[in-house]
């Protein structure tokens, strides 16, 4: 921020402005990136006491700005934090959170960085029925009562949800339509039921290392777009029913048999165990495609169909017959295939 933006605030003659102001968008991601490398985990070095002193100011303007644009301008649109120095103060942020729900927000933005952000949201959050789309990253949730009735778009990032937080979450937003998990690890099961949520994006999923059982089971009759991207390490992701499908893109990829034992510390018969886990991915793999026959548009990723080029591999599925689908598969050349 500023001096000149400062003055334009402070100025009672701009005070009339207030009325038109429906975002609250306070970043710094711009100049850290400038100065300090990567805005997604920007490293500020201890002994730059000018540095800690702008943020210290940053958040003091935060305060102020909000505190007199309460009687001016009635209502926000947007309120959007994204600075990794911002979250240190549980009783200011949930302040900043309060002020937002009360002026019934329809988007919110709040990015932290490098930790998970221990802050209890406040109950008039949790329940704040103006809320359209929310955008979280590095935060901790907790089992406070979620009743968000008009939020139809979510996407959360580097979190850890349990499988009844990730239902709490579910349940409490019956509009929901879209799904973003970016790095959102720990459920093992994820059933949506609404009629109304149509699209998931899914990727890097991890589970904690506390059960023999690495899997992940996604049950959504009504999902109609369905991406799952990144690194899922050992992790078996079964669809256990998506029969709405309409466009499915499986581009992830999991560990290598012997890296997962390098890191379990395993001494087995390699060959041996390289014909299971084969076979079992085989069978995985077959199940999904039995189970995405309704789409139109399949993405697999190239390990799917043990192919060597280094990009995904496109599939457009059309149904030629009740019971026969039609593959073209695009990469360096065409197949066709009748199932």
């Amino acid at each position: 921020m500023t001096a000149l933006e400062e003055d334009a605030i402070l100025s009672k003659r701009w005070h009339y402005l207030w009325t038109f102001v429906y975002n609250f968008i306070f970043t710094r991601r711009s100049q850290e990136s400038k100065f300090y490398g990567d805005p997604y985990n920007p490293v500020v070095p201890k002994d730059d006491t000018s540095r800690r002193h702008k943020f210290e100011n940053l958040r003091s303007f935060i305060d102020f700005v909000l505190v007199h644009s309460i009687s001016i301008s009635p209502k926000i649109k947007k309120f959007e934090l994204d600075c990794k120095d911002l979250f240190r103060d549980d009783s200011q942020i949930r302040r900043w959170l309060s002020f937002a729900a009360e002026r019934k927000v329809e988007d919110v933005v709040f990015l932290s960085y490098g930790s998970l952000l221990d802050c209890i949201l406040p109950e008039s959050f949790c329940t704040c029925s103006s809320l359209i789309t929310l955008h979280l990253r590095h935060w901790y949730f907790t089992d406070a009562v979620i009743a968000r009735k008009s939020l139809t778009s979510i996407k959360l990032e580097c979190l850890l949800l349990n499988d009844d937080e990730i239902l709490n979450i579910l349940s409490g937003c019956p509009a929901l339509e879209t799904m973003e998990l970016y790095e959102v690890g720990g459920f093992r099961r994820l059933k949506i039921s609404s009629s109304k949520f149509k699209r998931l994006n899914l990727k890097n999923h991890w589970l904690l290392n506390d059960n023999n059982d690495h899997s992940l089971e996604i049950i959504a009759p009504y999902l109609q777009h369905l991406e799952i991207s990144g690194d899922l390490k050992d992790i078996k992701c079964r669809l256990i029913d998506v029969s709405s499908m309409v466009n499915a893109n499986l581009t992830f990829h999991i560990a290598c048999i012997k890296d997962i034992q390098a890191d379990q510390g395993e001494i087995v018969d390699e060959e041996d165990n390289w014909h299971g886990y084969q076979q079992g991915f085989r069978t995985l793999v077959q199940d999904y495609l039995q189970k995405l026959s309704c789409t139109t548009e399949l993405t697999i990723g190239c390990c799917f169909i043990g192919v060597t080029a280094p990009g995904p591999v496109h599939v457009a599925v059309q149904r030629v017959a009740d019971s026969r689908i039609e593959m073209q598969i695009s990469n360096d050349r065409v197949a066709f295939a009748k199932l």
